[in-house]
C-alpha cells in the first residue's frame, strides 16, 4: 500500500502562473533521487500528506505499511525578477 498520494499534476503550472507577473523562468531541470527513511522520517512525511487524515496511529504501527525509502522527484525551476 502506498501511503503517499501523487502530487497534483497541475501544481507546477499553478506555481508558474502565480510567479509570472513578478518573475521570469530561466530554466527547469528535473531532480530525482532515492533516499532512505527512518521510521520517524516516514511518519513525518505521511503527516504532511492528505493520507494523515485517513490513517490512525494504529494503522501506522504495523510492519510494512511505512516505506523505508522514498523517491524524491521534482522539477527545479530557476526564476529571475522581471
Amino acid at each position: 500500500m502506498n501511503v503517499f498520494p501523487p502530487v497534483d499534476p497541475a501544481k507546477e503550472q499553478r506555481l508558474h502562473r502565480a510567479l509570472v507577473p513578478f518573475f521570469e523562468a530561466t530554466c527547469t531541470e528535473p531532480v530525482e533521487y532515492v533516499t532512505s527513511l527512518t521510521r520517524l522520517e516516514a511518519l513525518d512525511l505521511v503527516g504532511m500528506t492528505p493520507s494523515a487524515r485517513h490513517l490512525s496511529p494504529a494503522d501506522l504501527d504495523g510492519d510494512g505499511l511505512l516505506p523505508d525509502q522514498a523517491t524524491v522527484s521534482v522539477p527545479a525551476t530557476a526564476y529571475r525578477p522581471r
